[in-house]
């Protein structure tokens, strides 16, 4: 039933920023921006390889949003409206690189869907990722930097125990009850150690139902 009021809660907020946002309301275009900033620019620079290009293309998308912002239903549109929007722009910087002998990417496999599915792939793993930090977030302190530093700095447990002055079998203790509570949310049921395990996740959602997709 809390999970319920929680949810109802949240719905509720979203859809006050989203009316906010329609009006043109600048505070309610910045938290959508803050919300989505990260997670896109990290899906684009695992499609062109350039950090500095992927925040142009990023901000060129939210730029575009906001002047499309009446045509927006809800903030899963704005989301997937964004994902979408860079997608496109990431390929066709691809495809003008390619064109100036810039690239080693094949027009040929550009053409292909390749791309476009490499693209759908890393626009998941963004999302799970970006999930996966607010529910570690929420995780006792310990435990939370513990799970930060193996899932998002992809170090191991003898660097964790270094960095932050643990004994290796405390680390692991850390690390196995924080999993534990995360599989235990319900959210990441599908969690297992190793970073592997993010990019599993984003292939399975892709062989998944429209109808059971976010």
């Amino acid at each position: 039933m809390q999970e319920i009021r929680q949810e109802q809660v949240r719905l509720k907020n979203e859809e006050a920023v989203m009316t906010s946002f329609r009006e043109g309301n600048k505070d309610a275009f910045r938290v959508i921006f803050e919300q989505l900033v990260k997670p896109l620019t990290y899906f684009v620079e695992n499609i062109i390889y350039s950090k500095v290009d992927a925040e142009d293309i990023v901000s060129s998308g939210f730029y575009k949003l906001y002047q499309a912002r009446m045509a927006m239903r809800s903030y899963e549109h704005v989301k997937r409206w964004l994902y979408v929007i860079v997608r496109n722009e990431a390929i066709d910087y691809l495809r003008a690189k390619t064109q100036r002998r810039e690239s080693h990417v094949d027009i040929a496999y550009l053409e292909s869907g390749s791309i476009e599915q490499q693209a759908e792939t890393e626009r998941v793993r963004a999302i799970l990722l970006q999930e996966l930090h607010a529910e570690i977030e929420k995780l006792p302190r310990q435990r939370r930097a513990v799970l930060l530093l193996y899932f998002f700095k992809h170090k191991n447990t003898a660097e964790i125990a270094h960095e932050l002055g643990l004994n290796p079998q405390t680390v692991l203790n850390h690390k196995t009850k924080a999993i534990i509570a995360l599989r235990e949310s319900g959210r990441f049921k599908w969690l297992i150690e190793g970073s592997i395990c993010i990019i599993l996740a984003a292939v399975i959602y892709l062989l998944l139902p429209l109808s059971m997709k976010f």
